[in-house]
């Protein structure tokens, strides 16, 4: 307790003397880590200070006396902002004051109608049950044992690779925030999805946004 209390004296002496007006800690922290920080230190008229003896108190002393979030959960990514720190004068003490945005992984489903080639719609209403992925491969479950020769291999070889092109291209109706890249899943079931007469397939995708909110 003495020691903190004669660092503590000393930092305070330290900013009177270099006429810090304050000082800003700028911070990011998420994946139950505390991530990137730094400070600052200013004038009143807003020129920049260096002192590595506030630094490092300070990188000893915030943690103590501010709250940061690091613990991610899946929905929970993280915070970042910023911490002002200035001098209360009238007490001798530092006061803290956090701002930060809040980072979520939301996701969204939508439904979008994807046109099959004839070879495409046959095979799909006289074999497939149910096909689900994502951007990086697809699952096929086939109604019955059956024999898939060479020409319906390549057949569902080019629809994989159309599927997923198609699930990252299309553009949702209602848009979260920052789309997350490779995130996007797929389903669809042939008896309840296939449409005959159109000969379509619609098409479950499920896509992943990263959603700030600011505090």
């Amino acid at each position: 307790m003495k020691t903190q209390t004669v660092e503590l004296e000393q930092s305070l002496k330290t900013w009177k003397d270099l006429k810090i007006d304050h000082c800003t800690m700028n911070f990011s922290c998420g994946g139950d880590s505390m991530n990137d920080f730094s400070f600052e230190f200013f004038d009143e008229n807003e020129n920049v200070l260096h002192s590595d003896e506030l630094d490092k108190f300070f990188e000893e002393e915030v943690f103590d006396r501010v709250d940061f979030y690091v613990n991610s959960d899946g929905h929970y990514l993280g915070e970042f902002g910023t911490v002002h720190i200035e001098l209360n004068e009238e007490e001798n003490r530092f006061e803290y004051s956090k701002s930060a945005s809040s980072e979520y992984s939301e996701t969204t489903t939508e439904n979008f109608d994807y046109q099959l080639t004839d070879e495409e719609f046959i095979l799909l209403r006289d074999k497939i049950s149910d096909i689900n992925g994502d951007s990086w491969s697809m699952n096929v479950n086939y109604k019955t044992d059956c024999i898939i020769n060479d020409d319906e291999s390549n057949i569902l070889e080019e629809l994989e690779n159309k599927i997923k092109d198609f699930i990252c291209s299309v553009d949702f109706e209602n848009e979260l925030g920052e789309s997350q890249e490779e995130t996007d899943v797929f389903e669809c079931t042939v008896e309840n999805d296939l449409n005959e007469e159109n000969k379509t397939i619609n098409v479950s995708i499920t896509r992943s946004y990263y959603v700030v909110i600011s505090e």
